[in-house]
């Protein structure tokens, strides 16, 4: 279990403090405008940052306690606009720090349909390849022997990927929570994304966390319009009642 104990950071960026608990097996979604606090709170979440205040601890330890290789088997980030120095061939760069076998790798390059240019330069991909290739990264990153939970954490995964894609990525880590131990948190700005494959969300607003709860909860045009500055509606999509954003005109 990934658990936040009051932990809060003062100054700029700040965050109030903020309590609870991430389990294996969940998809979480971090929401909110810009500036927020979404990438902060994800930082004090992934041991790159360090509360001023309160804890943020992985199975009842403190991240801080962890050995880096030890805290790196058991959770991996994946922040914005990453971009590698050197020419690696994608493969390779997939396989820094890998924790996982030759034939893992392969099946998480063809996850994320990257197999076709594994051997091509990483510097010569387009932003969505490699935002993918950082991800595959990340994922085999996570892929150890050890036992216990994992935890992938994500800042704007589908920032740079075209809808297919989108759809593509979303469905593997909804996936990946189901059949193995391990949750994703992952910051989005598409408020559909996070309301068709999350389990949970939680709202952001000013350096605080102002909601949480399942989709249909907290993404409600109402709720969201004033946060946003924005004029929303909800729009009906199927017989259980799902809803989606739609932007007035």
């Amino acid at each position: 279990m990934l658990s936040l104990e009051s932990a809060s950071l003062e100054g700029t960026p700040q965050l109030a403090p903020l309590s609870d608990h991430i389990h294996p097996g969940q998809l979480l979604a971090i929401v909110g405008p810009n500036g927020a606090g979404k990438s902060t709170l994800l930082g004090l979440l992934s041991g790159f940052r360090q509360p001023d205040h309160g804890r943020v601890c992985l199975e009842g330890q403190e991240l801080a306690l962890w050995s880096v290789a030890a805290l790196a088997a058991r959770r991996a980030l994946v922040a914005q606009q990453e971009r590698p120095a050197f020419a690696w061939p994608l493969r390779d760069l997939v396989a820094l720090g890998a924790h996982c076998s030759d034939d893992g790798i392969g099946r998480t390059l063809q996850e994320l349909e990257l197999d076709t240019l594994a051997t091509r330069s990483v510097l010569s991909l387009s932003g969505g390849e490699l935002q993918r290739v950082m991800i595959a990264r990340a994922l085999c990153q996570l892929k150890g022997p050890q036992p216990g939970p994992r935890y992938l954490l994500l800042d704007e995964p589908t920032s740079a990927l075209d809808i297919g894609q989108q759809q593509n990525l979303m469905r593997l880590l909804r996936r990946q929570t189901r059949c193995s131990n391990l949750a994703v948190i992952c910051v989005l700005h598409d408020l559909n994304l996070a309301s068709r494959f999350a389990d949970r969300v939680w709202l952001m607003d000013r350096g605080c966390r102002i909601d949480a709860g399942s989709p249909a909860d907290v993404l409600r045009a109402e709720r969201l319009a004033p946060i946003y500055r924005a004029e929303l509606d909800d729009i009906t999509w199927d017989d259980e009642g799902s809803s989606l954003l739609a932007i007035r005109r």
